[in-house]
């Protein structure tokens, strides 16, 4: 179907890699323990970002990423030092519920666009990944309907995840105490994100 090859393997790996968590997995959560309508519009920047890195993958900008070492260097060390002023924001925050979940206005869409553009191995990986389920010669329709269908995978994952964060936000609403230390704990891991994504 549309030049696709081991479907069920796609639907496999796609599964585990939408389970292991990433920063679009942490700057969604974060969002949603303010609201879960800031927890769709993240949800919603990362997917829009994840399309566009598809896309970037399936014309060759993972090529051009490859062959133009400074360019990859610009988008890894903007791309880890974003992740990593987030985290330095969440640690250090000594505001009332979770820092990293209290983006401007509108800034839920644009924080986790950001977090999901900023790194250029992301574009790599689409690029070795979808590939492999395609057969040789095959439309570029097949890589439609692949991302297609990683992207509802991931929506509908998220989606219960935004909902069980926002639950959980009503109950550290009085436990300011224990808000300080999640704000802390994705602080690090933030950091930890962005010093991976810049020195690996």
């Amino acid at each position: 179907m549309y030049g696709i090859v081991h479907f069920p393997d796609f639907l496999l790996v796609s599964i585990l890699l939408i389970l292991s968590p990433g920063p679009g997995t942490l700057a969604i959560l974060g969002s949603s323990t303010s609201s879960r309508f800031s927890g769709f519009a993240a949800l919603a920047g990362t997917s829009v970002g994840d399309a566009i890195l598809m896309t970037a993958a399936g014309i060759g900008a993972a090529t051009i990423l490859a062959a133009n070492p400074t360019a990859f260097a610009v988008l890894k060390y903007g791309g880890g030092g974003y992740l990593a002023w987030l985290g330095v924001k969440s640690l250090f925050s000594k505001a009332e519920g979770l820092a990293i979940s209290q983006p401007e206005q509108g800034g839920a869409f644009r924080r986790s666009l950001f977090v999901t553009l900023l790194n250029p191995k992301a574009i790599l990986f689409f690029m070795a990944f979808f590939p492999q389920f395609v057969a040789p010669g095959a439309s570029a329709s097949a890589f439609v309907v692949l991302g297609i269908v990683f992207i509802f995978i991931n929506c509908s994952y998220q989606a219960l995840l935004i909902t069980g964060a926002s639950w959980i936000m009503g109950h550290l609403d009085a436990m300011p105490q224990i808000a300080l230390w999640v704000n802390r704990a994705l602080g690090c891991v933030f950091i930890l994100f962005g010093l991976r994504l810049a020195l690996a």
